[in-house]
């Protein structure tokens, strides 16, 4: 069901690589600056504890690329951080033996255009489901805290995932779909 339309394209004002510690500082800023407000008030949000979290998992990263998948989007010309996803492995429920991968975050930059917005968030849809698939992962489950998620719940029905209660759930064949 992946859509041709979202693929990365030679247009596209950005490229998509793994993220390094060089990005620490800006990515830990744009969750500061631009989601933090998501979780006041319910959680007390730490940067420290997001940027120590963050390192762990790109040391996990650099060894082990098969546990854990940060990306950051950039801008080709100004290389700009425009957004980062993050997406692990060895996540399990308590009613299957069956690994899941869960992504864990999909931040883009709030002052994009919505059509670049949505590109940019369904292809780190792609990404996830792509990593999965190259990696032996049965399941995908992503989730939202935004209060506005709906655009965002879309794209993954339009990847396949099928949504329960407030998660969208995809199992990955071994086709790429």
């Amino acid at each position: 069901m992946i859509t041709q339309k979202y693929l990365p394209k030679s247009t596209d004002t950005w490229t998509w690589r793994l993220m390094h510690t060089m990005d620490l500082d800006e990515v830990v800023a744009l969750a500061v600056d631009q989601y933090q407000s998501e979780v006041e008030g319910l959680l007390t949000p730490s940067p420290e504890a997001f940027r120590y979290n963050l390192e762990l998992a790109l040391c996990e990263q650099q060894f082990q690329l098969s546990r854990e998948q940060v990306i950051v989007a950039r801008d080709r010309n100004t290389n700009a951080l425009m957004a980062y996803a993050w997406c692990k492995r060895g996540q399990y429920t308590p009613y299957s033996t069956e690994e899941m991968a869960e992504a864990a975050i999909a931040h883009v930059q709030l002052h994009l255009p919505d059509r670049v917005r949505i590109r940019i968030l369904a292809q780190m849809i792609q990404q996830w489901i792509l990593w999965c698939h190259l990696n032996n992962i049965p399941v995908l489950v992503s989730s939202s805290i935004r209060q506005e998620q709906t655009a965002f719940m879309r794209l993954h029905e339009q990847f396949g995932f099928r949504r329960v209660g407030l998660l969208a759930i995809k199992r990955i064949t071994q086709e790429l779909t």
